[in-house]
This record gives C-alpha cells, structure tokens and sequence, in this order.
C-alpha cells in the first residue's frame, strides 16, 4: 500500500494478528477502534464508525474486518487527524474562566468532560486531570492543555 512503508505495514500486521483470535487473517469489526488506538491513533468512536461504513451492533458483533480491508481504513483515520491547535483548546476552555485569571473549577471541567461530545468515564476524566488541581481546585488550564498535546 502506497501510504505505509513495508516497515510499517509489517508493525500493523503484527499488532493485527495479536487481535486475530481465531488465526484466519481478521479481526472482530468490534475490535476496529482498539487496534487504531494500538497503532498510535485516537479516533472518535463517530470516526471509526465512518470508516467502518456506520455498521448496526449486530454487524459490529458479528463481521470480520481482514488485515487487506483494515489499511486503508487505518490510511484514512491517519489522514483525517487534524485536531486543533493549542489555541483552538485554550479558546474553548477560556469560556468557563468565570474569574478570567487563566483557571477553570476542577468540577466544571469533569462535569463538562463526562457530559459533553464524546463522553469519558468518571475513571477517564480522573486520570486525565490528575495532579492538575490546585488547593482551591481550579486547574490552570493552559498548563492543562499543554500537558495532553505534550502526551
């Protein structure tokens, strides 16, 4: 495939056949989202859904996605991950600095993450934001957004 080096098409089959449990070349269409995300991706489930030609949860459960049908998929997740820049997040956080001093309320912030979009878990959001708070619970929230774009 013309998008991945013959290095990269080896890793992907590699990490591919981990979730091959059945040793016949494919995966669980289920199982699509967790091998982009094992390849360094990180896909909205409307994203992987797309790629996936938006199947019912019977097809989701049911059909197998094989390794020459999962490249270009993992091609087209990797082309469409622009995601904004650092300012685009600092200007979509700066609407709940009531107090405009560069801080946003712990709570706030996880009712926001857990409530809106693509919803995370309570354990998800307290992963995220842990040692952000500071003693009166607000998070600075540039510091904040440098530290996920940083990994």
């Amino acid at each position: 495939m013309a998008d991945f080096s013959d290095d990269r098409i080896a890793d992907c089959h590699e990490t591919f056949a981990m979730m091959d449990t059945t040793g016949n070349d494919k995966i669980a269409m289920n199982m699509v989202g967790t091998l982009f995300r094992a390849l360094g991706q990180n896909p909205t489930e409307a994203e992987v859904a797309k790629v996936l030609n938006n199947p019912t949860p019977e097809e989701l459960s049911t059909k197998q996605v094989s390794f020459s049908e999962f490249l270009p998929m993992l091609a087209q997740i990797e082309r469409q991950t622009e995601r904004g820049s650092f300012e685009d997040f600092v200007e979509g956080l700066r609407v709940f600095d009531k107090e405009n001093n560069g801080t946003v309320l712990g709570a706030e912030l996880r009712h926001v993450l857990s409530t809106l979009g693509e919803k995370m878990s309570e354990e998800e959001v307290e992963n995220l934001l842990q040692g952000q708070e500071d003693a009166n619970g607000c998070i600075n929230y540039e510091a904040f957004i440098k530290s996920i774009l940083m990994g």
